[in-house]
């Protein structure tokens, strides 16, 4: 399974991607909103296998990017299922390598995955869990014609919810 933007190639992660992942899942600057904050090497391969599983349990789970231009594992955006207020619920999560903000490219990748997930996937709505304070993130949500919903306590942090409709 793959998707293709103008800049960007979304594809299934395999196991040998957590040597290229690993760098930017211990950056204190990528992980600072992440609940688990960074990772090492190990626990990159456990979350490389936890997206694997996923494609083979739910169809879909959080995606390789790779940038075109430079052919360069920069990132990951998908759809996870997580439990939200006792119940499972698909929720788009994305992290990029920071020399690859402020360029749209989260955006682009995320908006690509949230159709699909309406698309191929048949979902009725897509979450989008973040913490306030991650402005970055809340302004991509909002890109993605996400609404505010309500808060939540998200592996013991307050965060807010988005939602986007399957129109």
């Amino acid at each position: 399974m793959w998707l293709e933007t103008q800049r960007l190639i979304l594809r299934e992660f395999q196991p040998k991607d957590s040597y290229k992942l690993a760098p930017i899942l211990a950056n204190p600057q990528v992980m600072e909103f992440s609940p688990t904050g960074i990772l090492s090497f190990e626990q990159t391969s456990m979350k490389v296998d936890g997206f694997i599983n996923s494609y083979k349990k739910h169809g879909f789970g959080k995606w390789a990017i790779i940038h075109k231009r430079s052919n360069q594992l920069i990132g990951y955006c998908g759809i996870a299922v997580e439990q939200v207020d006792n119940v499972d619920e698909p929720e788009i999560g994305y992290r990029l390598a920071p020399e690859f903000w402020r360029k749209g490219l989260a955006t682009e990748a995320a908006a690509a995955v949230v159709k699909q997930g309406f698309r191929q996937f048949n979902l009725p709505y897509i979450l989008g869990i973040v913490e306030p304070t991650n402005t970055a993130s809340v302004r991509v949500l909002k890109k993605l014609g996400m609404k505010y919903e309500r808060k939540t306590i998200f592996y013991n942090n307050l965060m807010d919810i988005y939602r986007s409709n399957q129109s």
